[in-house]
């Protein structure tokens, strides 16, 4: 199992979701129009966007641990 301080703990909590998710949004959004208007490579470009972007790589770390968190508990 990992160790981690609860100063770390505290940080994570305290990291800007909202904004995260409306950044990761307004992206996403911008594929989707991109992909009506037929311009593929525009589209491929904001997608490596997106998988390179610090929203959505701590949007989806936070996902997964909520979603574990949830199982564990439901299995308690």
């Amino acid at each position: 199992m990992i160790r981690h301080s609860v100063k770390a703990s505290e940080s994570w909590k305290s990291l800007p979701w909202k904004k995260f998710r409306a950044n990761l949004f307004r992206l996403q959004r911008r594929v989707f129009k991109a992909v009506q208007a037929g311009d593929r490579h525009k589209a491929m470009s904001l997608q490596k966007l997106i998988l390179k972007s610090r929203a959505a790589r701590f949007l989806a770390i936070r996902q997964v641990t909520l979603r574990l968190r949830w199982q564990k508990d439901r299995r308690n």
